[in-house]
């Protein structure tokens, strides 16, 4: 169902107009040579301009390039959490998720460095928040003039949705129920936080909202898109694609053992096809290197137990991930 967005006000705000409440919203950017492209400065001027009041957490890990010094003195009122070690994206982000619990936060903002909100976006998302839901905007690439790759390939077309016919959307009011989306642009109850926790560890960088996917399904919460709320996502289809194949293997294997909407047979199902296709597919096309897939095996096996204790925690409810493991 479309629910409408009567919403009409543009002026600077804290409150929507729902139940009389005032909602605290941080905003989670996680930066790694965040100076590229002038991404970072672009990401932040985009919160400054949002009608909607919203206190930006950067958890910076490790940069090398001017981040460390560049946003911290441009941006004081940026909560500013720089990291001793490159914690990866998920556990970055458990790092603010942490930090808003701690501050009574009631939504945060999961939002990529090399992203951008429009400036009534977050004032969309929430006009059409149950308080209880995944929200996403429409996402788009660089300059606002198409939809993004990836969120063409994977939440459009594993959705059954024409590309130009969501694209179209963009001037419709409303929510619609959807499909997996990527993770450069959430907007997340703390509730949901509170219910099923934060990123799991295993997974340093990429697969960690895919896994984030799974246990929102076998717990029954929704995501939803909000065509008119616009993010613009200035990257390629994978952002950094060596980083991305580079691990391709383990995550997916990790993905299959991990997923606790399925049983433990079914990942060992999942994992074998992943074997075949890497030789018999793959390997003739020079697109897998002889002796990778076993290694990410040895990998997975080594952290089984890890696996399984994981694959427990996440089908019980609470605030799973965000505090360090004891």
């Amino acid at each position: 169902m479309c629910h409408r967005d009567l919403t009409k006000n543009n002026n600077k705000h804290t409150m929507r107009e729902m139940n009389g409440k005032q909602y605290k919203i941080y905003a989670i950017i996680v930066t790694w040579n965040a100076m590229r492209h002038s991404w970072i400065d672009r990401c932040l001027h985009s919160l400054q301009a949002s009608t909607v009041m919203v206190t930006p957490i950067v958890i910076d890990n490790c940069s090398t390039d001017d981040t460390r010094r560049h946003v911290p003195s441009a941006y004081p009122d940026v909560v500013w959490l720089p990291q001793d070690i490159n914690l990866g994206f998920g556990q970055a982000n458990n790092v603010g998720f942490r930090y808003a619990i701690e501050h009574d936060a009631d939504y945060v903002l999961l939002l990529n460095q090399d992203a951008a909100i429009q400036p009534r976006t977050l004032s969309l998302l929430l006009a059409q928040s149950d308080g209880k839901s995944l929200m996403s905007p429409l996402h788009l690439n660089g300059d606002g003039t198409d939809l993004d790759l990836n969120f063409a390939k994977n939440t459009v077309v594993l959705s059954g949705s024409a590309t130009d016919y969501v694209f179209r959307l963009r001037n419709e009011q409303g929510r619609f129920e959807t499909g997996e989306i990527c993770a450069a642009c959430w907007l997340m109850p703390v509730r949901m936080l509170k219910e099923i926790g934060g990123f799991n560890p295993l997974f340093f960088q990429y697969g960690e909202d895919n896994n984030y996917y799974d246990r929102m399904l076998f717990h029954n919460i929704k995501t939803y898109l909000v065509p008119a709320a616009e993010m613009w996502h200035d990257r390629k289809i994978y952002g950094n694609k060596e980083i991305y194949d580079n691990k391709l293997i383990r995550r997916t294997i990790l993905l299959a053992a991990c997923d606790i909407n399925s049983s433990f047979f079914s990942a060992i199902k999942e994992i074998a096809w992943q074997l075949k296709n890497c030789y018999v597919k793959k390997l003739p096309r020079r697109e897998y290197v002889t002796g990778t897939f076993f290694k990410e095996l040895v990998w997975l096996m080594f952290h089984l137990k890890d696996i399984i204790i994981s694959r427990k925690k996440e089908k019980t409810t609470g605030i799973h991930w965000i505090y360090p493991q004891k």
